[in-house]
């Protein structure tokens, strides 16, 4: 092989090494059916949620680096909600907004944003701080909210538990999260309850402000922004049952 050819291979290499690098490709979580409903009491001590496994570590959003805090997060369904676990490390665990829909993301704060059909633009926004306080937002296109006190989830169920203290002072250890989605709210899935197979697209997020300010993302939009659809990660469903 001549030389030129040799280096035109390089930089060829290289080049699709640093797109890969630059977009990595978005992670993909296959979900279980539960059989047994999910208490939602933020507890996370149903059996089911111990058999089935974690959905990655959230990163850094823009840098996709690693995490100060490991975050757990785990996913499950059934016929009538899809259900979501969150356990946060944290030392320093911090929140003071108590209203719903009030500005979670000022604060420290897990959220959810799912859009069910990629065809559509229309997704769902939940996020729960250490307080408890909900905040449910349906969009219509990327950040294009119906009003955030026009459209509340009747039927959205969440709690948290916290082992140590909401003030924002050092000697905390984590805060736990369980939410309940009707199914009936995620309007725009093609089958409800959803098939085996079917994909939709399912971002978590999880913003840290005390002691350190961070974004983290299971899957980074690679923007100073969370409302990035295309960079949402899948879940994939299976109708096979919790292991």
């Amino acid at each position: 092989m001549n030389k030129c050819k040799s280096s035109r291979l390089i930089v060829i290499g290289l080049l699709a090494f640093w797109a890969c690098t630059a977009n990595p490709p978005v992670p993909t979580y296959h979900v279980f059916r539960t059989t047994v409903p999910i208490q939602i009491d933020g507890r996370l001590d149903e059996s089911a949620w111990a058999k089935v496994p974690l959905v990655g570590d959230l990163v850094t959003n823009v840098e996709s680096t690693a995490s100060f805090s490991r975050t757990q997060i785990k996913v499950l369904y059934d016929e009538t909600f899809l259900y979501l676990s969150f356990r946060c490390e944290d030392e320093n665990i911090w929140a003071t907004l108590k209203h719903r829909d009030d500005h979670l993301w000022e604060e420290e704060a897990v959220e959810v944003f799912l859009q069910a059909d990629p065809r559509q633009p229309d997704y769902i926004e939940l996020e729960v701080n250490p307080l408890g306080t909900m905040l449910d937002i349906y969009l219509r296109d990327v950040r294009k909210p119906l009003h955030f006190e026009s459209w509340n989830s009747e039927k959205l169920r969440w709690a948290v538990q916290v082992i140590g203290t909401v003030d924002g002072e050092a000697g905390d250890r984590e805060w736990t999260c369980e939410i309940a989605l009707p199914m009936e709210d995620i309007v725009t899935a093609p089958n409800l309850p959803p098939r085996t197979g079917d994909r939709w697209r399912l971002n978590l997020y999880r913003i840290e402000k005390k002691p350190l300010r961070y974004e983290l993302a299971w899957s980074p939009t690679l923007k100073g922004d969370f409302h990035v659809p295309i960079r949402f990660g899948e879940l994939v469903f299976s109708d096979q049952p919790v292991p």
